[in-house]
């Protein structure tokens, strides 16, 4: 049981007891008046000191919680001096019935200004402001923070009641975020300025927030909307840069087509061309040998006319003795005589004239 409760029921029971021994005392005071009763005047008498000393120890004990700080106010005339140290989290004495403790929640805190339609809790309407080329933007935003535990007396003396929320973290909050969006343009904000823009504000917010006591932990930029008319813009614009890339890609991909054509033609004229040019060469090349050959057997049989005819026998069959040449040839060669001579020049013979026809009618 906590000690500020424990207390309260001993001074409760102190307080009965005094009370009971009081009516103990008269009852038997008045049934016996030459006997003063002696257990309640007992119980008078500590239920009396028991609540004299325990009621004002019970009044200066304050409580405090992890996320809360108390600003203990004297009642004196001595200017500042009236706030005195700050109560942090625990259980605390002050002077009772001279020091006053108001408490703070010092614990993260979080305000969200939307549209109704998106947040019908949030507390403010979503912040409309007006960018630099003049479109009108409607931004949705949470705000989280908490106030300096180091700077609660400022705070008190300046916001006293928690009123800080509605009359200054909201406006400040507004007033900046309007500040940050006129420093872009809509469609920059649109097309992915928001890191940019979310950042800004939160360095704005940070240092407003810490003249006056406030920790910023968060800016949190919930939602970003534009006119109808702008958001119609914005995507035809996106929708003919799609097109003008696609264009662009089919021209891109047709030249690819093109110069790969262009590349295989060439390839196959080069490969035609020096398929004909290594057949030419091969056709000299023949033509020069046979011409070397012709040459050279030219050569040979002008030294030795008769090696043609030598050549002729010497491809001829083994069992060959004799060639018959035509009629109108007027030699006859001997094989043998050829062959045993090599490439000895052949001798000619004449040849036997030949015999006379028979006339008609003749035996």
């Amino acid at each position: 049981m906590p000690i500020k409760a424990l207390l309260g029921v001993l001074i409760a029971i102190l307080i009965v007891g005094g009370i009971g021994g009081g009516l103990f005392y008269t009852v038997r005071s008045s049934s016996q008046p030459t006997n003063r009763p002696r257990p309640g005047i007992i119980l008078i008498v500590v239920g009396v000191i028991g609540a004299v000393i325990l009621l004002p120890l019970n009044a200066g004990l304050v409580l405090i919680q992890p996320n809360e700080v108390g600003v203990v106010f004297r009642q004196t005339a001595s200017g500042d001096r009236s706030l005195l140290t700050p109560l942090q989290p625990g259980l605390k004495w002050v002077v009772p019935f001279v020091d006053k403790v108001t408490k703070y929640n010092a614990g993260q805190r979080s305000v969200t200004m939307a549209s109704s339609e998106e947040n019908l809790q949030a507390s403010q309407g979503a912040v409309r402001a007006i960018s630099s080329d003049g479109q009108v933007i409607n931004v949705d935003v949470t705000v989280i923070y908490q106030i300096n535990r180091e700077e609660i007396n400022s705070i008190h003396r300046n916001w006293p009641g928690e009123i800080y929320e509605d009359n200054y973290i909201i406006p400040q909050t507004r007033s900046e975020v309007r500040n940050a969006i006129s420093n872009y343009g809509a469609e920059e904000i649109y097309s992915g300025g928001r890191v940019a823009l979310e950042a800004e504000i939160v360095d704005r917010l940070r240092e407003k927030f810490s003249t006056e006591g406030f920790l910023l932990s968060e800016v949190l930029i919930r939602n970003i909307s534009f006119s109808p008319e702008f958001t119609d813009a914005i995507e035809q614009k996106q929708i003919a840069e799609q097109n003008a890339q696609r264009a662009a890609f089919l021209v891109q991909q047709a030249e690819q087509e093109a110069d790969q054509a262009r590349a295989e033609a060439r390839g196959r004229a080069d490969s035609a061309v020096i398929a004909a040019d290594g057949e030419a060469q091969g056709i000299l090349i023949r033509a020069n040998a046979e011409a070397q050959a012709l040459d050279l057997i030219n050569q040979i049989l002008s030294q030795n006319p008769n090696l043609i005819q030598w050549q002729y026998v010497n491809e001829l069959g083994d069992n060959v003795q004799m060639i018959i040449l035509p009629s109108n040839s007027p030699f006859l060669f001997d094989l043998q005589q050829l062959v045993d001579q090599g490439q000895a020049e052949v001798v000619p013979t004449p040849l036997p004239a030949p015999a006379p026809a028979p006339e008609e009618g003749g035996q």
